[in-house]
């Protein structure tokens, strides 16, 4: 279709910023829900590849097909609800997303604790929605398309109220123009400056192609002036009410600016941006300083989540249902470490000790929840290498205990780092004959070393004496005394 022109950006230009706010939240999972349509379908495999480049994991997609009933959405949201992920990602008509969220109200799932995010779809065309579907969706968080404020904006939305009172004067006044509307806008006074410009009112038709088997567009009507209108349209570009509106190589240019939004009431409240270069922050900023992560989650506006609450959700919770995780526990000789006892109330065995408190302390610490139930192993019958080897038989899913790491057990299971010190040791033989009297400081040298040293300290002292004799020393003349030796060993130390 050479004439076709999209004068809308493409929907997978707002992925980017849907994952960089999950990943400011800290949520590792998400629930992708979208109809099973054209548009729906449309978004989801560039919405996953962004959102895995931020080690977000989406473990299910939920499809709606747009013809579904209440009860066919509220199985879908049953079947949510089951699951441990609590983050949910809407991208579908404003129709089923309104159905949706009245739904998800219904069934509790607008409560504390869940996350819903929708898509530019709906949150370009938040004004334009019913008062009670924004009721049910208080909490829910929206990426839209930035429309920068300007007199001119201003002064079109007064007199879009204006004409809008006149010809509905029963409906509310505070209906406004949407993004979508204002794009329309654009879009058609793009037309009309090109048709304009290029006369159009004084074209001839060409007459209709009819090829069989050929689409409803083909058979119409051709204007001679309908290549000129095209390359006319394209290169117009101008700034309109819903911002640079730029239509090169025939579509629209993916934004660079969205909008974070929060419904709140009846209305929504703003509590951020995202931009290509500098991510997201509280502020329109275009100083290309660019946060990820937890981070950004601090230069954002505080956020009114589902059930009225101010704590930022986990994101998971232990599912109803599902599959625990088998955990092998083995008392130890020393309970201090790990010990079991039966509890005659709940009838049931209960674990204690280090081991314990560590491996649960490090369940706590995980980014998703984990369901898990101990399985005590007997003692009585077994070894710690039977304990470990039930691991391998895949009777039990981990096993946690004061375990050894040797290289026989290696060949079976892989260990965790160890949360004990032992360090690696060697064992020598130690002969027991050190001397313990007083001439102990003797022993590091050698008989033959001593006498070698003091035979040589003699030989030095007579050198030293004969040369300070030749010299004329009168303290070395004479008959030798206790003084001349203490002058020569003196010399000896002075000349060393």
């Amino acid at each position: 279709m050479p004439y076709f022109v999209r004068a809308t950006p493409d929907d997978s230009a707002q992925v980017n910023s849907i994952a960089s706010l999950v990943q400011a939240y800290g949520w590792r999972e998400v629930v992708v829900v979208y109809d099973n349509t054209d548009y729906g379908r449309g978004i989801v495999l560039y919405l996953t590849d962004a959102l895995q480049k931020v080690d977000v994991r989406v473990p299910y997609r939920s499809v709606i097909p747009s013809s579904a009933t209440n009860e066919t959405i509220i199985k879908k949201l049953n079947e949510l609800m089951a699951m441990q992920t609590r983050v949910f990602i809407v991208h579908m008509s404003s129709t089923m997303t309104s159905l949706l969220f009245t739904k998800a109200k219904e069934v509790g799932m607008m409560n504390k604790g869940f996350v819903w995010i929708t898509t530019s779809g709906v949150a370009n065309i938040m004004d334009t929605l019913n008062p009670g579907v924004i009721e049910a969706m208080n909490g829910v968080l929206g990426v839209r398309y930035h429309v920068p404020r300007s007199q001119k904006l201003d002064n079109l939305s007064k007199r879009w109220n204006r004409m809008y009172l006149q010809d509905n004067p029963d409906d509310s006044p505070s209906n406004k123009l949407s993004i979508v509307g204002l794009r329309g806008y654009d879009t058609i006074w793009a037309l009309a400056q090109a048709a304009e410009k290029v006369g159009i009112s004084n074209a001839t038709n060409k007459p209709p192609l009819f090829i069989k088997n050929s689409t409803c567009l083909e058979p119409m009507v051709i204007s001679t002036k309908g290549p000129q209108l095209l390359k006319t349209i394209v290169q117009n570009k101008f700034r309109g009410f819903s911002g640079e509106f730029d239509l090169t190589d025939r579509q629209q240019l993916k934004a660079s600016v969205f909008q974070i939004i929060n419904v709140v009431g009846r209305g929504w409240r703003e509590i951020g941006f995202w931009t290509v270069k500098g991510g997201l922050s509280k502020q329109l900023k275009q100083d290309g300083f660019k946060k990820t992560g937890p981070d950004s989650m601090h230069d954002l506006n505080p956020v009114i989540w589902p059930g009225e609450s101010t704590k930022t959700p986990m994101g998971w919770e232990i599912p109803t249902v599902g599959k625990k995780l088998k955990v092998g526990v083995r008392s130890s000789k020393i309970p201090e470490f790990i010990n079991s006892y039966k509890d005659p109330v709940k009838n049931a065995t209960t674990m204690s000790g280090l081991t314990i408190d560590i491996f649960e302390e490090a369940i706590k610490r995980l980014p998703f929840p984990l369901s898990y139930e101990y399985l005590e192993f007997d003692t009585d019958t077994g070894s710690y290498n039977d304990f470990v080897y039930h691991v391998y038989l895949q009777e039990y899913d981990i096993a946690v205990a004061d375990i050894t790491i040797r290289y026989n057990r290696s060949l079976y299971v892989d260990f965790t780092v160890p949360y004990t010190e032992s360090g690696v040791g060697m064992i020598v033989p130690v002969k027991e004959n050190v001397m313990k009297d007083m001439w102990l400081f003797l022993k590091p040298l050698s008989t033959e070393l001593w006498f070698g040293s003091i035979l040589l300290f003699m030989y030095t002292g007579v050198v030293v004496w004969l040369l300070e004799y030749l010299n004329g020393n009168e303290h070395v003349h004479g008959h030798i005394s206790l003084k001349q030796l203490a002058t020569t060993v003196f010399s000896i130390f002075e000349e060393s």
